[in-house]
């Protein structure tokens, strides 16, 4: 969304001062490490409304944590 507002020309990691891979790494590290209770709350919450928006109330009733590492775009941050 930044850069479709931005008036670059063209798509860039680090856009001006923006880092948009620093940027990425902060979200990732806030949804799987919140930093306080409040903010674990508000995590679980957000996640159980945009999985209801996405997959249908009916199909989503509450949320519950997968265990991140098994996944291969854990495997692949692992990696680096």
């Amino acid at each position: 969304l930044r850069f479709a507002l931005s008036s670059c020309g063209s798509w860039r990691t680090v856009d001006d001062e923006f880092d948009h891979h620093q940027f990425y790494v902060y979200m990732i590290n806030y949804f799987e490490h919140p930093p306080t209770s409040t903010a674990k709350v508000s995590v679980e919450n957000l996640l159980i409304w945009w999985n209801r928006q996405i997959f249908s109330p009916c199909n989503v009733s509450s949320y519950s944590p997968q265990i991140a590492a098994q996944y291969s775009v854990a495997n692949t941050s692992a990696k680096r």
